[in-house]
């Protein structure tokens, strides 16, 4: 079965662009496995980045407001795998990877309260030189805003029900979880998104593993 979700909005200086599709497969009666990749672009043209104190911003009650167009684009996807061996053990498997990454070009400053009137950082920086503080600041700002996360969530469990035997009226079950998660993500100031590199360093990241296990047993 194969099914599609395409939306997205271009309106108030941000615009939204989202694609997937979801495909699910039953080789056999007692497995499916999904797959649903995912593409989202995002733009904003004014996204807030920081403000610091600046005596030259009068207009704004002596504080720089500082924002940037942020360029964001994300891919992820959802994978799951559902195996029934026995009415009494069963398997799952669930996957999500994500790689996304955005860039900060074109900072700028507001220049008037309320209105959303900037002017271009590059312009901006020509007072900023009087004073130190204030050219360290902007240049700071400009050199942490591209990042990129590298991210992936896989689980898997393992259930098994065990019924001993039991006399007269009363039923014993014995049910057991085995559980195994697995992350692995990484930071990086790389505002590009390159696909290919990027799958190739997830799959490096050492893991963080968590193991658990789950034990029920009733009767009635």
């Amino acid at each position: 079965m194969l099914s599609t979700n395409f939306n997205g909005y271009n309106g108030n200086g941000a615009n939204y662009v989202y694609g997937g599709i979801s495909l699910t497969w039953h080789p056999a009666t007692n497995i499916s496995l999904s797959v649903g990749p995912g593409y989202t672009r995002y733009i904003e043209n004014a996204q807030w980045v920081d403000a610091f104190d600046d005596p030259t911003a009068t207009a704004t009650f002596g504080k720089r407001y500082v924002f940037g167009k942020m360029d964001q684009t994300t891919m992820s996807a959802n994978i799951r795998l559902d195996w029934t061996f026995t009415p009494k053990l069963s398997l799952q498997l669930y996957v999500q990877p994500l790689i996304s990454a955005g860039d900060f070009p074109n900072s700028k400053s507001l220049r008037v309260p309320v209105h959303t009137i900037f002017l271009s950082m590059e312009r901006e920086a020509r007072p900023f030189h009087s004073t130190m503080e204030h050219t360290q600041s902007i240049l700071t700002e400009a050199e942490r805003l591209p990042h990129s996360h590298l991210i992936i969530r896989s689980t898997i469990i393992h259930r098994s029900v065990e019924m001993p035997s039991s006399g007269g009226n009363i039923c014993l079950a014995l049910c057991s979880f085995f559980v195994w998660t697995q992350s692995r993500s990484n930071d990086q100031q790389l505002g590009e998104f390159e696909f290919g590199p990027s799958t190739e360093k997830l799959w490096r990241m050492m893991p963080d593993n968590i193991f658990m296990i789950k034990m029920t047993y009733y009767w009635n």
